[in-house]
């Protein structure tokens, strides 16, 4: 089976045409919607991008135990067992994080291809050339990343020969996609992984895509980077401007995208493919008062930030074979572990045993660089925390058991080992990454500071997050917390960290006393 996963960072749920109010145009993803099972409820799990891409690699939830992390010899991922099954396997991204500094995501493909430049990833010094500011740091992530400069600095300088379209990692790295298929499209068995950064920031498309969006009125600076930190030190004609170079980079993104399906089409394996289009988590653009995705900021002292709607809800749209089931909806809850059993399912390979060794090996070097291959001969396949949504997809009447979707950064106080940046102001040692438990109707946020109360929304009838009605509700946050807690000791969390979580609703409840 020729099976194509394509990951686009930071796209926002409500992104989509026919999703919400964020809505750019992307008729090229909504053409690929329709042809597909589409999930309107899949929410992120680990929190942001490194850690979701371990529980979508490895089909098990990191977020209990650990963070912006390597992978590690005992992971076994869905490239490896592809692999071992006789897949041909290739990564194809400019998602930079995932291939830099030793981070190992290359695992499991035997090839893989890094556009580089994205964002701070500097691959060629350019120190005759002036580093300039571009955006005033107050008003961007302000943290100094290469001197005294932050990264929107940086990545205007690593790119700044750039003149057309085509020079964007969008259409460099779906090009590259493209010359791909056109020399593997005869190979029955192949994984292609397509790993796109964009719309993550900088927004930086050409100006004809920002106008389709911008305020022809706006004379200020072109905000193409949030500041991670609080809404407020923007005007509404900033804001505005912002939401204009999101939706403009998600417009060229999808457009690009629609290249790569073009070109399935055109070598003819659509049909008989098994495409699957996801995101990892959104961010904040003046909602809840921040903007960014979590809180690097020094002028917040709110700490770290809870997971709302905008961070965690993102698509899922699965294309099956034979365009089976194409159109249809899903509304229960789903998560990104749930991929690789699904992929797996699809392509008729069990997890319940032994890989087979069927790999192209005994090549030592591959061999060397794929230690989960090895170890799932040895011991058989790591448990997974997924589970194949094929059963959902086919079974209208099916009793799907997950009641809750759980998100967050790693569990654990803030200023320890976290899944991002180490905070930029001290915090206490009660202060936690925030969790939120969200269910069929309602979400329970729960963490923060130590007086920080637990959140409780009613997602049908406030969407946006903005009426908390824990005092009101208190027996049913008991409940969705108690779940969470039952989640976090199943998972080996210590216990005193389990502890902090519940000290939160005592708060709550001696509030409403």
């Amino acid at each position: 089976m020729r099976v194509i996963l394509i990951i686009s960072d930071t796209f926002r749920y409500d992104l989509l045409a026919k999703e919400g109010k964020m809505a750019a145009s992307t008729p090229e993803l909504d053409q690929l919607i329709e042809d597909s099972v589409f999930f309107e409820r899949h929410y992120a799990g680990s929190f942001p991008t490194v850690p979701h891409r371990f529980d979508m690699y490895t089909g098990t939830c990191g977020f209990p135990y650990r963070g912006w992390e390597i992978l590690g010899p005992k992971d076994i991922t869905l490239g490896e067992i592809l692999m071992d099954h006789g897949y041909i396997t290739q990564l194809i991204a400019d998602t930079a994080n995932l291939l830099r500094r030793g981070m190992n995501y290359d695992r499991g493909y035997l090839g893989y291809y890094l556009t580089r430049g994205q964002e701070r990833d500097i691959y060629l010094t350019k120190m005759n050339r002036p580093i300039e500011y571009v955006i005033p740091l107050a008003k961007s992530r302000h943290t100094t990343y290469f001197r005294d400069h932050a990264q929107v600095d940086i990545a205007r300088w690593i790119n700044d020969e750039w003149l057309w379209e085509e020079d964007r990692f969008a259409a460099r790295t779906c090009q590259v996609a493209g010359r791909w298929l056109e020399s593997n499209y005869k190979e029955e068995n192949f994984f292609l992984h397509l790993d796109m950064f964009d719309p993550h920031e900088p927004w930086d498309p050409p100006e004809y895509f920002v106008a389709k969006y911008a305020d022809p009125e706006y004379k200020g600076t072109p905000m193409m980077y949030p500041n991670y930190g609080p809404a407020d030190i923007f005007t509404e004609a900033e804001i505005d401007n912002m939401s204009a170079h999101y939706k403009a980079e998600a417009e060229m993104t999808s457009k690009w995208i629609g290249n790569v399906i073009r070109k399935i089409k055109d070598v003819g394996i659509y049909d008989e493919s098994l495409i699957i289009f996801a995101s990892d988590h959104g961010l904040y653009l003046g909602e809840h008062n921040r903007t960014g995705k979590l809180n690097i900021s020094k002028d917040d002292k709110r700490g770290p930030w809870p997971l709302y709607e905008e961070l965690i809800r993102v698509p899922l749209a699965i294309k099956m074979p034979g365009n089976k089931l194409a159109g249809k909806r899903i509304t229960e809850i789903v998560q990104p572990v749930d991929l690789l059993p699904t992929i797996l399912d699809i392509a008729g390979i069990s997890t319940d045993q032994k890989l087979p060794a069927k790999a192209l090996l005994p090549d030592r070097e591959i061999i060397m660089e794929n230690p989960g291959i090895i170890l799932g001969r040895e011991k058989g396949l790591n448990p997974l925390d997924g589970k194949s949504l094929v059963p959902l997809m086919e079974n209208d009447a099916i009793s799907w058991d997950r009641r809750y979707a759980f998100s967050s950064q790693k569990v654990g106080r803030v200023g320890g080992q976290t899944s991002g940046p180490m905070p930029v102001l001290p915090e206490a040692e009660d202060t936690v990454n925030w969790i939120t438990v969200t269910g069929k109707q309602h979400a329970l946020v729960i963490g923060g500071k130590r007086d920080d109360l637990p959140e409780l929304y009613d997602l049908e009838s406030d969407g946006r997050q903005a009426n908390n009605i824990f005092s009101e509700k208190r027996e049913l946050a008991q409940e969705m917390a108690g779940a969470l807690f039952t989640y976090l000791e199943q998972n080996n969390v210590e216990s005193d960290l389990i502890d902090i979580y519940r000290t939160r609703l005592d708060i709550g409840d001696k509030t409403d006393a």
